[in-house]
């Protein structure tokens, strides 16, 4: 059996945020894709938002290392619910970088900020979207910036031949 399990806590105090951010994904990282399990993780202003899914047990044994971590306090499930299809089987585990969508999806929530705890089960849903569309924007956008190669050649040249 299949299954999506979301929970919110709080990050404990640490000298540096960026190392870990970066430890945990790279431990999520590799464990999920070990164990197939699929996730997405949100983090903005001391709270994380980690959605995990796939086979049951196996998302239950991961949930329960979660728990044991001592980067995390407030640990508490926001949703758990039985699925029938993997929303982002593509992502052992995304970090989805803060970013305006976000921020606009709780503001229409009538919440201030990023405050995944006073989530709904409907707007946990709501959110999950919003983080897979945000992830797709960003690499949409990431895309869009790339100069071709021969787009570079043709410039250089003419940019050379410009100024001879």
């Amino acid at each position: 059996m299949l299954i999506q399990l979301c929970y919110t806590s709080t990050k404990r105090e640490s000298k540096d945020l960026m190392a870990d951010l970066s430890s945990i994904l790279t431990e999520a990282i590799r464990s999920n894709q070990s164990q197939n399990i699929c996730g997405v993780l949100y983090y903005a202003r001391n709270s994380f938002f980690q959605c995990l899914e796939g086979e049951k047990e196996t998302v239950e044994n991961t949930f329960a290392h979660i728990k044991n971590d001592p980067r995390h306090t407030d640990i508490e499930v926001v949703s758990l619910k039985e699925i029938h299809e993997i929303s982002f089987k593509h992502w052992s585990m995304k970090y989805v970088q803060k970013n305006k969508m976000v921020d606009q999806f709780f503001k229409s929530k009538n919440l201030k900020f990023f405050q995944p705890k006073l989530l709904n089960e409907k707007e946990i849903a709501e959110f999950i979207t919003c983080l897979i569309q945000a992830e797709m924007a960003s690499i949409d956008q990431k895309k869009s910036k790339k100069v071709p190669l021969k787009r570079k050649i043709i410039h250089t040249s003419t940019s050379e031949n410009h100024l001879s």
